[in-house]
């Protein structure tokens, strides 16, 4: 038995034999049909696979391969082919190497993503020119293990015989990840060389909880996971909406792709508590139109029908977007992004306002803002939206903001006087109180949002909130890790902003934790000297 850790990323636990994914490609094989032919090829291929998955309701990977024809007619790569290197299956696979590459240097998990994507689609281009067909056959109950995987992989496989996922790398965003929580699959990255120890038809055991995974398992580890397996269920089956109605906090569902809309159907949860708005930008060669950013939003008001909290756009520094030819900046997280980005290009934050506001059901969505850190900027936004909504003739929406800088904890009391509500960041906050790049692996020990620094920020923001009669959520990562969750529960909070998936799971605890007089534990929660204090203090609880 070899035990591994990875990260993570998809809760649950499976146990099943190993489908190992080779998408590696052989360069010493000669080429039968040069770049363009190959490009021309694979178009129509993409095309097709983007159809497929539009009728089948799975149009975040349609989205990805719409991205992936992109990249094929990307002047940066495709001007770099000439006469001479156009049948050379090792010069074209380089160039788009060295493309990815450098875009893979980069810390930002945007980029890192792009870079795969990049890469991604110079394999399948060696592929089409050699003129080989990949096909893969997976058995029912199968393990797949990969370095990566793209929309493209895993349009050719019957995800339904799959009930785990491993990946050498990947990111908390890269298709894999989304393919996993979507359809319910345990699933671990980040599990680096030690994938090569993993051959065919081993049997794996996976916890994506905790980002445990043993190959060829002994009696013991088995018999452990299967009394974890259904534990889970158990635990799945116990949330239901006679027993959540009862309870003194609400959940609200985060939401940032396509492929979550189309994939959401949760019997009770109805509201959101954080929409992502980056991805109706990102991938795509122009500014959406007013009418595609209303078609989405109305499509996320077609499956919830509580409130819908939106984020304005949060790109910029880090996360570039071609064609808005955003200047590179040496400190991207200390840059022009957020409402800062919005506020510089006034048209393109107005569009979006204008497409919420115009929206089938408008009185429900609420309006808050990333990136704030000064009142003047606030209130700046704020004035826009209210001259937008008089012009149209539109009710004024509520409007908050994220508190994710230091800034804007420390004026939680003057920022009070002037929002609606506040959702809180964790992830952002973190980096920022800590100055540790989230995007760093250096810096993990640094990037804990148990920290007792984040903690008593936290307890401020709280506490400041139920005196001011303002409502207040997280958002951050910190909500739908079930620990993490009994710490802010403690600390005063009641609305929690999560992926679905987590839901069960924070609810046990809270619903235990509910019965207990915490006080005690506040207190000794916010004089902890470190995250590990407070873990250990939470976990004896036992609960």
């Amino acid at each position: 038995m070899k035990s591994v850790k990875g990260n993570g990323v998809s809760i649950g636990s499976c146990i099943g034999n190993a489908f190992v994914y080779q998408n590696k490609v052989d360069l010493n094989a000669e080429s039968k049909i040069v770049f363009e032919e190959a490009v021309q090829k694979l178009t129509s291929k993409f095309q097709l696979q983007i159809k497929d998955f539009k009728n089948n309701n799975r149009n975040e990977e349609a989205e990805i391969l719409d991205a992936y024809i992109l990249i094929l007619q990307d002047p940066e790569i495709t001007g770099q082919i000439t006469a001479e290197n156009q049948s050379s299956v090792k010069e074209i696979y380089n160039i788009f190497e060295s493309s990815g590459n450098i875009l893979a240097s980069m810390e930002d998990e945007y980029f890192k993503q792009r870079a795969e994507d990049i890469i991604s689609v110079g394999k399948h281009l060696v592929n089409t020119m050699q003129e080989k067909e990949i096909k893969v056959e997976l058995n029912k109950n199968s393990v797949l293990v990969a370095e990566d995987l793209t929309p493209a992989d895993t349009s050719s496989m019957n995800m339904a015989n799959v009930i785990g996922i491993v990946l050498r790398d990947g990111g908390p965003t890269s298709h894999a990840v989304i393919v996993a929580k979507n359809l319910g699959i345990p699933c671990v990255i980040g599990v680096g060389e030690s994938i090569k120890e993993i051959n065919n038809d081993d049997l794996i055991a996976l916890d994506g909880s905790t980002g445990k995974l043993n190959i060829n398992p002994d009696e013991d580890v088995i018999e452990s996971l299967n009394e974890t397996k259904k534990r889970e269920e158990e635990i799945r089956n116990s949330f239901t909406l006679s027993e959540y109605k009862n309870q003194d906090f609400e959940f609200l569902i985060n939401v940032g792709s396509g492929e979550e809309i189309e994939s959401f159907n949760h019997p009770f949860l109805d509201s959101i508590g954080l929409f992502r708005s980056e991805f109706i930008y990102l991938d795509r060669s122009s500014i959406p139109t007013i009418e595609e950013q209303r078609d989405i939003l109305e499509k996320i008001q077609d499956k919830f029908s509580g409130a819908i909290t939106y984020r304005t756009l949060d790109i910029g520094g880090d996360k570039q977007v071609d064609y808005l030819s955003l200047p590179v900046e040496e400190n991207p997280f200390l840059g022009v992004r957020g409402i800062r980005l919005s506020l510089q290009i006034e048209e393109l934050y107005r569009s979006q306002i204008e497409s919420i506001l115009t929206s089938r059901d408008a009185h429900r969505v609420k309006i808050m803002f990333p990136m704030i850190s000064t009142i003047e900027d606030f209130i700046k936004s704020k004035s826009i939206i209210e001259e937008i909504a008089e012009h149209l003739g539109k009710k004024m929406p509520e409007v908050g903001i994220m508190i994710e800088t230091p800034s804007s904890t420390i004026l939680v009391e003057d920022f009070a006087q002037h929002v609606d509500f506040f959702s809180i960041g964790t992830n952002d906050l973190t980096q920022y109180i800590m100055a540790a790049d989230r995007g760093n692996p250096n810096l993990i020990e640094y990037q804990d949002s148990l920290h007792p620094a984040i903690l008593r920020v936290l307890e401020n923001v709280f506490s400041v909130s139920k005196e001011q009669s303002i409502e207040v959520s997280v958002c951050g990562e910190m909500a739908s890790d079930p620990i993490s969750a009994i710490a802010l529960y403690v600390l005063g909070l009641r609305k929690f902003s999560m992926s679905s998936a987590a839901s069960p799971f924070v609810f046990e605890k809270l619903v235990k934790l509910k019965s207990m007089n915490t006080e005690d534990l506040k207190s000794e929660i916010l004089k902890s000297k470190n995250s590990q204090e407070v873990r250990d203090k939470i976990n004896k609880l036992e609960i």
